[in-house]
């Protein structure tokens, strides 16, 4: 191994070895590649400074070394965060527990940097739920300030019925996942802390006009944003007229930003001008769909986020257009957002002319319904329905409850999800029951992924009413 280097010359390797204790071997990425000019062999090992990308369902902190400001006991240690139970009695040892302290925090190291969306936390259950309201979600590389100075994602203001919660979030890169409740004499406990980066590039299949030596199309969905060429991370293409590169998800997905890697070693501006673009079509092999954003320049080696309004689409292209042109990408990562935002509604019955069930989706979390932003039913057994055109696997839907007043009218409210139309969609499979959401407040339900193209909410009942002030379904 080259002292600073990143790669090591070698032959006839069959494994590898760290040898030592209490050491962590972390590959994101290993290629052999063989070079035109003899017979030497390259392993590349894409280590802990580059990003790892991350299957969508693999709960990254899980087992992960974990550090806090304090321990009330020893039943409160960190480590009990991430020992796969949500088990939120306390007394059980499957929860973390600080002292008494100013700014009490606690981390997960990820051991490698990874876009982060999501982060799912169960309270404590048995006692004191509200000791965690005003904590902080950060999410970064820098340990200053034991790393509760990284960039805040999110903020837990209320204590929800049930005791798992979860925050989503625009992707966030960073190895450190922080919790911290500013203020004296606080306490935090923690039952379990979930992180997840979701990449739907991940796994899927990559193709692109031409093919110039090792640059092949899938490299830039490999998971890795190694930037040189010449390591085998990135795409590229002959120098041609309008070369282009497309991603197919497999499914139609909502997406919201896009995350692409430039080339590193050399001419970044050849980058310069190309277009994302995002639709179902393969015209023109994906070229003529919806222009979702332009390139201006992305410097050399660097990661750029683009986020735009949401685009329905299965297909995801980067073309470059004009004569003479190559297209070098190293890193391709993509992003969907809320599938019910815009989609048809329908419901049991309306109140009132501000309360059409079209408010359920219309991007706003307003939780006074007087402002025309909820929906309101008016009669027994009511019930709202979204179209998702499309069969999905949904993983997840999110729920703001009515603000103002009446917070208690929610309970006991079904999720339904299924393809039958049979008694307007509520005998579709039961995904998930409210108990009880806040005034005001916005839960996440998760469930095993279940294919549908309706999601219902169903309030059995005589002489009910059902008030949904934001409804957001997630497929994964």
């Amino acid at each position: 191994m080259r002292s600073g280097n990143k790669y090591q010359s070698c032959k006839n390797i069959e494994g590898i070895f760290l040898p030592g204790t209490k050491k962590y071997l972390t590959l994101c990425e290993v290629k052999d590649l063989q070079i035109r000019m003899g017979v030497l062999v390259i392993l590349l090992l894409t280590l802990s400074s580059e990003l790892c990308i991350a299957d969508w369902t693999e709960n990254l902190a899980l087992g992960g070394k974990t550090v806090q400001s304090s321990t009330y006991d020893s039943r409160g240690t960190a480590q009990r965060a991430v020992d796969g139970n949500r088990n939120s009695d306390y007394h059980q040892s499957s929860c973390t527990h600080t002292q008494f302290e100013l700014n009490p925090w606690w981390r997960v190291d990820l051991k490698d940097v990874y876009s982060v969306s999501r982060v799912i936390i169960t309270n404590r259950g048995d006692c004191c739920q509200e000791r965690i309201i005003g904590a902080e979600i950060r999410i970064g590389n820098s340990l200053e300030n034991n790393g509760n100075n990284n960039e805040l994602v999110s903020v837990i203001k209320c204590t929800p019925y049930e005791a798992t919660q979860t925050f989503e979030f625009k992707p966030t890169k960073g190895r450190y996942v922080n919790i911290v409740v500013p203020g004296s004499q606080k306490v935090l406990t923690l039952c379990e802390v979930e992180v997840f980066a979701e990449n739907l590039a991940v796994g899927a299949e990559a193709v692109q006009s031409s093919t110039h030596d090792t640059g092949a199309a899938q490299n830039a969905i490999d998971g890795s944003r190694l930037s040189n060429h010449y390591f085998g991370s990135c795409t590229h293409t002959t120098w041609s007229k309008d070369p282009w590169w497309r991603l197919d998800l497999k499914q139609v997905h909502q997406v919201t930003s896009v995350i692409i890697t430039n080339r590193g070693d050399c001419c970044p501006e050849r980058l310069n001008g190309a277009q994302i673009r995002i639709g179902n079509s393969l015209e023109n092999n994906g070229n003529n769909n919806e222009l979702a954003a332009t390139i201006k320049h992305i410097k050399a080696g660097a990661t750029e986020t683009f986020e735009f309004k949401p685009i329905k689409g299965r297909y995801v292209n980067i073309f470059l257009p004009g004569d003479g042109k190559i297209l070098t990408l190293c890193e391709v990562e993509v992003f969907a957002g809320n599938l019910a935002l815009g989609a048809k509604a329908v419901q049991s019955s309306t109140y009132n002319h501000l309360a059409g069930a079209e408010h359920a989706v219309d991007g706003s979390k307003e939780s006074n319904f007087l402002l025309g932003s909820c929906t309101h039913t008016a009669d027994n057994d009511p019930w709202w329905r979204v179209d998702l055109k499309e069969v999905r696997k949904v993983t997840r839907v999110s729920i703001t409850n009515r603000g103002d007043c009446c917070e208690e009218r929610i309970g006991g409210a079904q999720i339904r999800i299924g393809n039958s139309l049979e008694n307007n969609g509520n005998n579709n499979e039961l995904a998930a029951t409210i108990k009880h959401i806040p005034a005001g407040a916005t839960e996440t339900f998760v469930f095993k992924p279940i294919r549908g193209r309706y999601v219902n909410i169903f309030l059995p009942g005589h002489e009910k009413y059902l008030t949904l002030c934001e409804v957001e379904v997630f497929a994964d």
